[in-house]
């Protein structure tokens, strides 16, 4: 997938915001005593190249005391060496740790921001793949890989800014048909590494869209297999579990196929890296052999220019060697930018089709709709409603017509519709899928309260009231409400909800469709009295109710 320089730079923008502020003083320290890790690392770096040669001349003149005196000298440069790494790594870590949370609050306060773009993305048909796994995981892999290769490349600049010089000058001039090439092995290094890194691209160059793809595919196998949880009862009882299978082999096969392309790629990539790697070594010993033969280099001398030869080109080489990082990098940069995006997008100012506005009390509409149906252009309606405090007023319809398309207008969410939509404040709409989550059945009483906000005593006489007063004795246990509970005492905790919030405008939406007629009408009656000055406009095919409500709006009245 490409998306446009302007998303990528308004994401890139957006990094910027949220960690150049004086906020992150915490992680900005963590990154300062990094550096100053990998600072003191390349002056070990350089004792030990300067040990080396030290080490080679005492062992090429058998001389047993500055041999030994070496061996002591190498204790304390490795040691140091050990502990500022392992010491940097561990501070990296932390301030990789500190970076995340700090990104994934900002995804959280955009994917669930006021005006809901998590419900915006999807309705709207502007939603990415799986953008949970992009928050959870793709925020980890791009703080991580980012924090990795800006090290990486802080090192290498610090170490060819050191051991360029040394290589220069240990390794002199070469003359070359007569032309005098002072520090040739530097030159040699250069060369050789500017051939691999242009090779490694070429060779690798496909592995971002491979990384792109490949994590797309994870995300989707993961959505498919959470969904087999969440649809159990469903699927064991339409017997439907050799379908599922067959479903989950066919994304699992496609997943299969983009990790070979891409295993395919890392194995040509590494054959050429590693390859080049052995002759790395090689290289600066095959170019110093003429100067150690004439003399003008000693044993040490060679083992200095081949240890300098080889971190330079190392460094030189960042690019070829952090090319599968990089290529991860960018996939996964890709993705969040493109979520971030359309987060954007979904959430920009604009000006509504639907006017809004505030009135004291109750709810009045009037609204043009076009609700799409499948095989025509949509159905066009003309809603004219109006709700008064303490009524509780009927919607019926024939499935389809587009009653849950009108409470979605009149909760806020403009989709399909123009015209002007007044209401009271405090609007809550209960749809008809109940949201039930795990953990206490008193969290799932007060959500979005709360536990603590509401009393034993008035969870147990709601669950009384809305005849659940068998769970009173479960109120602090933890465990998956949405399997344990049956349909009809999922919408009766929904209700119970909407009785404790006390909104001034309540939109039901078939929620007591699991319900008895008996049932429904004492639960009717319940919010009614419980609800004396809201007004409650509900979504209902059950005959029952119409004895008991107020005003009845049919959706032949709107065509």
């Amino acid at each position: 997938m490409k998306i446009k320089r302007k998303e990528r730079s308004s994401f890139l923008s957006f990094l910027l915001r949220v960690f150049l502020n004086t906020k992150q003083w915490r992680l900005w320290l963590l990154l300062c005593v990094v550096v100053i890790g990998y600072l003191v690392n390349i002056k070990l770096a350089v004792a030990l190249n300067d040990w080396n040669g030290r080490f080679y001349n005492a062992l090429q003149a058998v001389d047993k005391e500055k041999i030994f005196d070496c061996l002591y000298d190498f204790i304390l440069i490795c040691s140091s060496i050990i502990a500022v790494l392992v010491t940097a790594d561990y501070l990296q870590e932390r301030a990789a740790l500190i970076a995340r949370r700090v990104l994934t609050e900002e995804f959280f306060s955009q994917w669930l921001s006021d005006k809901a773009a998590f419900y915006r993305l999807r309705q709207e048909s502007k939603e990415p793949d799986n953008p949970d796994q992009r928050i959870s995981e793709d925020v980890r892999e791009v703080i991580s890989l980012f924090l990795n290769l800006c090290t990486s490349f802080l090192n290498s600049v610090l170490m060819i800014g050191s051991f360029s010089v040394i290589l220069w000058n240990l390794s002199g001039p070469l003359t070359v048909w007569g032309i005098s090439i002072p520090g040739y092995m530097f030159w040699v290094c250069l060369i050789y590494t500017i051939l691999e890194t242009v090779l490694t691209h070429l060779i690798g160059k496909k592995l971002k869209r491979l990384n792109f793809d490949s994590q797309r595919r994870e995300a989707d196998l993961r959505a498919s297999l959470l969904a087999k949880r969440i649809n159990a009862e469903a699927i064991a009882g339409m017997r439907g579990v050799e379908a599922e299978r067959a479903r989950l082999m066919t994304t699992f096969s496609s997943l299969l196929m983009v990790l070979v392309d891409t295993l395919r790629k890392k194995r040509n990539l590494e054959y050429f890296s590693v390859g080049a790697g052995q002759i790395t070594h090689l290289t600066p010993i095959f170019f110093s052999l003429p100067a150690f033969f004439s003399g003008a280099i000693e044993l040490g001398g060679l083992m200095q220019i081949r240890g300098a030869f080889i971190d330079v080109a190392r460094s030189l080489s960042w690019i070829a060697m952090s090319y599968a990082q990089l290529s991860k990098f960018a996939a996964t940069y890709e993705r969040l930018s493109t979520l971030h995006s359309s987060i954007e997008e979904v959430s920009a100012e604009k000006k509504d089709s639907v006017s809004y506005s505030s009135q004291e009390s109750g709810l009045k509409a009037n609204l043009l709709m076009s609700i799409p149906n499948r095989g025509s252009d949509g159905t066009s309606l003309s809603v004219n409603l109006a709700v008064d405090p303490g009524e509780i007023c009927i919607l019926q319809g024939a499935s389809g017509t587009g009653k849950s398309s009108i409470l979605r207008v009149l909760a806020g969410f403009d989709y399909f519709a123009t015209g002007t939509v007044e209401s009271a404040p405090k609007v809550l709409w209960i749809t008809q899928k109940p949201y039930i989550f795990t953990g206490s059945l008193k969290a799932n009483l007060s959500y979005p309260s709360l536990a603590e906000d509401l009393s034993d005593h008035e969870a147990n006489q709601l669950l009384d009231k809305v005849g659940l007063g068998d769970l009173s004795l479960l109120l602090e246990h933890e465990t998956d409400w949405e399997h344990r509970l049956s349909g009809g005492e999922k919408q009766r905790i929904m209700l119970i909800r909407a009785i404790l919030k006390k909104p001034d405008v309540l939109l039901l939406d078939e929620v007591t469709s699991a319900l008895d007629e008996e049932s429904a009408v004492k639960i009717v009656l319940l919010l009614k009295a419980s609800l004396k000055d809201t007004a409650i406009l509900m979504v209902s095919h059950q005959s029952a109710l119409i004895a008991h409500a107020d005003r009845i709006f049919n959706m032949k009245d709107f065509l």
